[in-house]
């Protein structure tokens, strides 16, 4: 891994609330101790963070002209390159659902921009809050793109807003994709309560809630429920999902899709 996306990463995993232990940090960057001893001096020297003993804590943006984050979510740059090659195939799978003609919401995230990159272009009307499937799409002139209107995060490279928009409330989607941070008994889960909210109003406007995760979201934990699990009517994931965690969502209704990884490549 080059520094850079260590910095990277070592400045997402911070907790806003608390000491990030060396520890933690050697274990999710799968570094040694020394090496995220020799980021953190050299990432406290450019005023990232501020380390103290054991660990760091990071540096919160303040003033009227700082940029708003979203609590507890990592950066697009960081999501994007975990556990990709389920993303690709749950993406797959879910973009083989959609029908041409259909009006359908993708929402965004690191899976869902997987699968706006792998439907055809066929005639789709699709509103989207990423940015990236926006501009992905934009290139394929049978799909006609609608973003709602609101504050961008750039670190998320989504679109949100507290507020009601006309465009969305007067869009009717057969479909709605959506990720989660982490999936438990309580439903899909959220860290921010703008993401919750605009998640809410995202499913008002659609008949049926199609949710992408990867196996390794049964094992994370977010403090927000975005809706029950019985709201979920399908859900697409990898075959790593944990036993108990599919028997939870057969019982609570919902249609479990489990797709195979592809095999590695043994290069000579």
């Amino acid at each position: 891994m080059h520094a850079h996306e260590r910095w990277l990463q070592t400045l997402n995993a911070l907790d806003p609330d608390k000491v990030t232990s060396v520890e933690e940090l050697s274990g999710r960057l799968a570094v040694s101790p020394a090496t995220v001893r020799r980021d953190l001096l050299h990432l406290e020297r450019e005023g990232k963070l501020r380390r103290v003993r054991g660990g760091a804590l990071p540096i919160a943006d303040s003033g009227a002209d700082a940029p708003k984050r979203l609590l507890g979510q990592e950066s697009y740059e960081v999501s994007k390159i975990r556990n990709v090659e389920a993303k690709r195939a749950i993406g797959a799978r879910a973009a083989a659902m959609c029908e041409p003609g259909e009006a359908i919401i993708i929402d965004g995230g690191t899976t869902t921009q997987m699968m706006a990159e792998s439907l055809g272009d066929e005639r789709y009307q699709i509103m989207t809050t990423s940015l990236n499937i926006a501009t992905k799409l934009f290139t394929r002139p049978n799909i006609r793109v609608m973003l709602p209107g609101g504050e961008l995060y750039r670190d998320q490279n989504i679109v949100l807003s507290p507020y009601e928009d006309g465009i969305l409330k007067n869009f009717h989607a057969t479909k709605l994709f959506l990720g989660a941070q982490a999936i438990t008994a309580g439903g899909p889960m959220q860290t921010d309560p703008l993401l919750v909210h605009a998640e809410k109003r995202l499913m008002e406007q659609a008949a049926r809630l199609v949710v992408l995760v990867d196996s390794s979201k049964f094992a994370t934990r977010a403090p927000l429920a975005v809706c029950p699990l019985a709201a979920i009517d399908v859900l697409i994931t990898d075959t790593d999902i944990p036993q108990a965690a599919e028997a939870q969502l057969h019982g609570a209704g919902v249609e479990v899709i489990k797709v195979p990884l592809a095999a590695p490549s043994h290069a000579a």
